[in-house]
């Protein structure tokens, strides 16, 4: 599926605008979660969601077009928050450091998030395995280095933007690879590689891969 049916997927679920539709929409996201933390993404029935949620399978069907749709939907609602926190907290970056610290903090967050919610940790396996939400993941990961690059490129010469959006795109990429992997190696060693990744955003290391990216160019130009 392409990026472009991913969108249109999401799209495709009714908005509700009216608050009673909304509490019901949250139900059933609600609903979904429940089950999914219990009985995993690949069990989930519509069933199900609609007696968990106390719906008929018909007005579910009025708000999502398929299961997974809905799964699309809770994804979609994690990272939406973790775009409106970097929205609320970058502007407020003074410096290199401060924005790297900020970036450290929601990641941090975002471990937190899949480490206590068994739910959304099949979900992200489920982005894995599904190639429309490898989709919306790296959806997501292109707006989060949009958001990131228009706050530090500030902090940089010009000349080095295009630079640096790269590495804004391939480090916002790799959080949900980094977090997987200390997810499932878990205990003390899955702590470790957290901070050590975390320990990746600081405005050396980010220097030190400009700085290898432009070896890396010269040196294909040279050929």
């Amino acid at each position: 599926m392409t990026t472009t049916t991913t969108t249109t997927l999401i799209n495709q679920r009714r908005r509700p605008a009216q608050e009673r539709s909304k509490n019901r929409c949250d139900a059933i996201l609600n609903a979904a979660k429940v089950l999914i933390g219990e009985k995993g993404s690949a069990q989930l029935k519509i069933k199900e969601i609609a007696a968990q949620a106390d719906v008929t399978p018909a007005s579910i069907y009025q708000y999502f077009p398929s299961k997974n749709a809905i799964i699309l939907a809770l994804a979609q609602y994690t990272f939406d928050n973790a775009f409106d926190a970097l929205e609320i907290n970058l502007p407020k970056a003074e410096s290199l450091e401060r924005a790297c610290l900020i970036l450290q903090e929601m990641i941090e967050t975002h471990y937190q998030i899949y480490l206590n919610d068994p739910a959304m940790l099949d979900i992200w396996v489920s982005i894995s395995a599904d190639k429309s939400l490898q989709d919306l993941d790296l959806e997501d990961s292109r707006r989060q280095a949009d958001l990131i690059f228009s706050y530090i490129k500030v902090f940089f010469n010009e000349l080095e933007w295009n630079k640096l959006y790269q590495v804004s795109f391939l480090l916002s990429h790799l959080v949900g690879a980094a977090i997987k992997m200390a997810l499932q190696i878990s205990g003390n060693e899955g702590r470790g590689l957290m901070d050590s990744f975390k320990g990746l955003l600081n405005p050396a290391s980010i220097q030190s891969m400009l700085l290898a990216q432009h070896s890396v160019n010269e040196g294909s130009m040279a050929k």
